[in-house]
């Protein structure tokens, strides 16, 4: 029989569960219902210990005066497990029906395919028997989507494994490229600083500014502040600004730009005429491009002082992994490879925090050069993190009348949405 689970005894299984992650807490259920969800925490227990468990969110259609129900990457479950499976479900579907429900959703953080970092599949292996499972059991599979935003929540996301990994091997594993980015932000005089609710607004700058640039509307400030609020109380989230230390990076180009004055010195005093004078030109042009951006850097540090945030990411701490949810930069300030800085400083939060997972969340399956959102792919790609191919959404009718009459009512917003937006 399904109960209703504690908040601490199902955020417990959660956090040692294979598919648990912050979707799947009572935090998140809390959350969603400052914007009208109610929150069911569910779950099956074999000799008091729980087997099967989810949180399911409810959204009441007021005119029908019935519920829809989404269960937010759950279930949290042994999906090979048949037999425990179809009990699962069964009461789940009862649980819904008995709660006024019009349908249920899900969106399983299990995996479809294994894939390597370019997204190309290891081998021919697949989870197939789980969607056949589902299928037989009542669901509806929502397919095999491959872009961005079609399903709830990315079917696509981009994992980089840190289990029995040491920094070195962390970094002897990233691409050339990447780990020159990672170094060459070094340079700069970035730091790493965590805020709290009184910052919160910095935060929202840059997503703004990331939205603008992207092309997305980023949420109000009050969800960030009720987000923190509600998953801080146990330390499972973490928004992070990056820094630009003007006065330490100008100390560096001037320490730079000495240096060389000195090897011009140094040249000048030997005989080689010919391999003087290409030297000394050499170290003029290094001299001259250093002096722009000290001239630059002057400039910024009078017009904006001697901090200046330049990137900063919303990350989520919870069970064996950090997902880094959101990530944001300013536009002007991304020659500092801020966002490299960023991820490579919470990767190694991660490592030394016993976490087995870095998870850069969403993106597409679709993985060619002229594909849209190839290059944030390709930003993932290489810290040398793996293509994770999950096996989408699914929905469960339970009440075939007036989910007729929902799709209908739903199919008439969108139309009249749409015509709001043209004007």
């Amino acid at each position: 029989m399904i109960e209703l689970l504690s908040e601490e005894e199902f955020n417990r299984f959660s956090s040692m569960n294979e598919q648990g992650t912050f979707f799947q807490t009572s935090y998140w259920g809390e959350l969603k219902s400052l914007t009208g969800w109610v929150s069911h925490l569910v779950g099956i227990k074999q000799d008091d210990e729980i087997i099967a468990a989810s949180l399911l969110l409810g959204k009441k259609i007021p005119i029908l005066n019935k519920y829809i129900y989404y269960a937010p990457r759950g279930f949290l479950i042994d999906y090979n497990n048949t037999n425990l499976l179809k009990k699962f479900v069964k009461e789940i579907y009862k649980y819904v029906r008995k709660n006024k429900g019009i349908f249920i959703k899900i969106n399983p953080y299990f995996e479809y395919r294994k894939r390597n970092i370019d997204g190309k599949a290891i081998d021919e292996k697949t989870n197939q028997h789980v969607i056949d499972l589902l299928d037989e059991l009542g669901f509806k599979h929502n397919g095999f989507v491959t872009t961005y935003g079609t399903d709830l929540e990315p079917r696509w996301l981009s994992v980089l494994d840190l289990h029995g990994k040491t920094e070195e091997e962390l970094l002897s594993n990233m691409r050339p490229t990447t780990r020159w980015s990672i170094n060459n932000s070094y340079k700069h005089g970035l730091k790493l600083v965590e805020i709290d609710e009184n910052n919160l607004i910095e935060f929202k700058k840059l997503m703004e500014h990331t939205g603008e640039r992207r092309g997305f509307i980023d949420r109000p400030l009050v969800y960030y502040e009720q987000m923190y609020n509600v998953f801080k109380k146990e330390d499972n989230i973490k928004i992070m600004l990056v820094e630009l230390d003007v006065k330490e990076y100008l100390d560096n180009l001037n320490n730079q730009k000495h240096e060389l004055q000195l090897k011009q010195v140094e040249i000048k005093s030997r005989d080689q005429y010919g391999k003087k004078t290409r030297a000394l030109a050499e170290y003029q042009s290094q001299i001259e491009s250093l002096q722009e951006r000290i001239e630059v850097l002057n400039i910024m540090l009078e017009e904006k002082g001697p901090y200046v945030i330049v990137a900063g990411g919303l990350f989520m701490t919870f069970g064996n992994q950090v997902i880094s949810l959101f990530g944001a930069s300013y536009k002007e300030y991304m020659k500092f490879n801020a966002q490299y800085f960023l991820n490579f400083k919470m990767i190694l939060y991660a490592l030394n925090n016993g976490y087995e997972k870095y998870n850069f969340y969403g993106i597409t399956g679709e993985f060619n050069e002229n594909s849209e959102m190839f290059g944030l792919f390709d930003f993932k790609r290489g810290f040398d993190s793996n293509v994770v191919e999950l096996l989408g959404e699914f929905t469960l009718i339970t009440n075939k009348l007036y989910n007729k009459i929902y799709e209908k009512m739903f199919d008439i917003y969108r139309k009249l949405k749409k015509k709001r937006v043209k004007k």
